[in-house]
């Protein structure tokens, strides 16, 4: 099997359909062939996850353009030397979600600063994708202003930095009892984002996804 989502060493997450162990897990294509596929085994803390042979799985793989997906069935599981999952890939490689269209919503806390700038400001997200984010802004910034980011991402994962350009500003008055508020929207469009840390976002952000399918969510 010869794709660019798909290949030695390259970060991927797994799903298991079924059974107690069912959800989806980090993990790292070690060997690769036509129709093979050898997987570093997921673990929960020490524990390995006892996928069982002839289980099908879903491994999922994020490039710059798009998440890709395959199916396979486990045909061995090894602890010694190295802890590894083998499978048989079955089907074709599907794309399964554009990249930059997919916005979710979450909140994860910001600092920025302009680029030319020294004030640092805090501030969180309304929604994010592997294309941009929208964020809450504190001071007043301009359309077209340059930002450095730092999104801060639920443990384990380390902070996401970047750089982006304000592309567009919007207001909501939100009213409580008597009082009402402005607040002051920022969609931001990355454009210094390291590629590999552009993969690793949409992998954060397609299992925080797929949770949020799972209680009834539905993306634009």
């Amino acid at each position: 099997m010869k794709h660019k989502a798909f290949v030695p060493n390259k970060k991927v997450f797994i799903r298991v359909a079924e059974g107690e162990y069912q959800g989806s897990y980090n993990s790292r294509i070690e060997e690769i062939s036509d129709d093979k596929m050898v997987l570093a085994l997921p673990f929960i803390g020490t524990v390995p996850i006892p996928v069982r042979l002839g289980e099908r799985i879903f491994v999922y793989s994020a490039t710059s353009e798009a998440v890709y997906r395959i199916s396979g069935e486990v045909i061995k599981r090894q602890l010694e030397p190295l802890p590894l999952l083998h499978i048989v890939v079955s089907g074709d490689v599907v794309r399964v979600q554009r990249r930059n269209y997919v916005r979710v919503p979450i909140l994860l806390n910001v600092t920025y600063k302009l680029k030319d700038g020294e004030a640092i400001y805090n501030t969180y997200t309304k929604d994010i994708s592997g294309g941009g984010v929208k964020i809450v802004l504190p001071e007043y910034l301009r359309i077209r202003d340059v930002i450095q980011m730092r999104i801060e991402l639920p443990f384990p994962e380390s902070p996401i930095d970047c750089e982006g350009e304000i592309v567009w500003i919007d207001k909501e008055e939100i009213v409580s009892g008597n009082r009402s508020e402005e607040i002051i929207y920022a969609g931001v469009k990355f454009t210094l984002l390291d590629e590999k840390e552009r993969e690793r976002l949409i992998r954060f952000l397609f299992n925080y996804q797929r949770n949020l399918i799972k209680k009834g969510w539905k993306s634009d």
